[in-house]
C-alpha cells in the first residue's frame, strides 16, 4: 500500500507541512517519498505527495509523482491487468522506461483519454495533474477498494488516501 496526499488552490504550503504530512505517509510507504508542486499562471498552486511501498518494478525510476508528456501522477493501488495493456500500449510503438503498473496506467491514459479506465482491473486511487492545462483529476477504482478523502475550504481541494494525510497538509485538525 502507498499513501497519497495533495492539494490545489491559492496557497501556498510550507514545507513544515508538506514534511509533515510525508512523515505521517510513511508507514504507508516507506520505500520512497516525495512531493511535486506547481504554480499555475494565475497563481493556483498544486501540490503531489506520495509514499511508496514498492512492490512492482523495485527500481527508483519508478518512484513518484511520475511523470509521461505533460502528466503526473501519484498512484496507490494495484493494477492487474496491467501486463495486457503494457503489451497492447508496446505493440502501437509505445516504449516503457519502467515495468511498473503505474507507467502503464499514466501512459495509457496519456494515449487514449480517460475512457481506457474502463480496461483496467485492480484497485486503485489516484490524481493526475496535467502541466499542459492545468488540470488535476481524482479517481478510485469502481469499488471504492482504495480510499481518496477530499476536503474543501476556501482555500483549496486537499485529497489524501488517509484523513490525517489531508490534516497534516492542511496544518490543522478538521472541525
Amino acid at each position: 500500500m502507498c499513501g497519497i496526499a495533495g492539494y490545489v488552490g491559492h496557497e501556498e504550503i510550507c514545507l513544515e507541512r508538506v514534511e509533515k504530512c510525508l512523515s505521517t505517509m510513511r508507514r504507508r510507504g516507506p520505500d520512497h517519498a516525495a512531493v511535486r508542486e506547481w504554480t499555475t499562471h494565475d497563481g493556483e498552486r498544486v501540490y503531489l505527495l506520495h509514499s511508496r511501498l514498492s512492490i512492482i518494478d523495485l527500481d527508483e525510476r519508478s518512484n513518484q509523482p511520475f511523470n509521461v508528456g505533460t502528466k503526473w501522477i501519484v498512484f496507490n493501488g494495484e493494477l492487474y491487468n496491467y501486463v495486457e495493456v503494457r503489451n497492447e500500449l508496446a505493440a502501437q510503438g509505445h516504449c516503457f522506461n519502467t515495468t511498473s503498473d503505474t507507467e502503464v496506467l499514466l501512459r495509457a491514459i496519456d494515449h487514449a483519454g480517460w475512457t481506457i479506465l474502463d480496461r483496467f482491473e485492480g484497485m486503485w486511487a489516484f490524481a493526475v495533474y496535467d502541466e499542459s492545462d492545468h488540470s488535476l483529476t481524482l479517481c478510485r477504482d469502481r469499488f471504492g477498494e482504495k480510499p481518496l478523502y477530499l476536503f474543501r475550504d476556501e482555500t483549496g481541494l486537499y485529497f489524501g488516501s488517509e484523513v490525517k494525510f489531508i490534516v497534516a497538509l492542511r496544518g490543522k485538525a478538521l472541525e
